[in-house]
């Protein structure tokens, strides 16, 4: 008898099927995290420019709003954060470091014609580019909270 050694076709055909299985359900989970972590800029600014509106009011006893930077929702791809509010960010003395995925604002509510006494810090972004926006909010008296499940990116 010869001494014959090696894999047979079978068990390389379930060697395969096997990877495959595991890759069918490994790329989805990769691809939701990837997108976790593109959305996470959202919490981490808004909570930025939270800060910042607060240091503001403290030096000048009053909040201040600031229009939607970008213009429009970024989508899948990152823009210069440039626009319409860029010069009131500039003034609360907030700016995103390079280019963001995420389009911010923030108003402020007032208790009487003198002052604001609180604001809403929004960040909206599209990151999967599916139309479906997920949102963080932010306010005086609280850190980022997501509006949107936890599934929308």
């Amino acid at each position: 008898m010869l001494n014959r050694k090696g894999f047979t076709l079978i068990e390389l055909m379930i060697v395969v099927a096997i990877i495959g299985i595991l890759a069918a359900i490994a790329i989805p989970n990769f691809i939701a995290m990837q997108l976790r972590a593109k959305r996470s800029e959202l919490p981490t600014n808004v909570d930025g420019i939270r800060t910042a509106e607060k240091a503001y009011h403290h030096e000048w006893d009053a909040f201040t709003a600031a229009g939607s930077t970008p213009a429009s929702i970024p989508g899948r791809v990152q823009v210069a954060f440039s626009g319409g509010g860029i010069t009131s960010f500039q003034n609360l003395g907030w700016t995103a470091d390079g280019k963001v995925r995420g389009m911010y604002s923030v108003a402020a509510s007032n208790a009487s014609a003198a002052a604001s006494d609180d604001f809403t810090v929004t960040g909206v972004a599209d990151v999967d580019g599916d139309a479906a926006n997920s949102s963080y909010t932010a306010n005086r008296a609280e850190k980022a909270t997501m509006i949107t499940s936890n599934n929308i990116y």
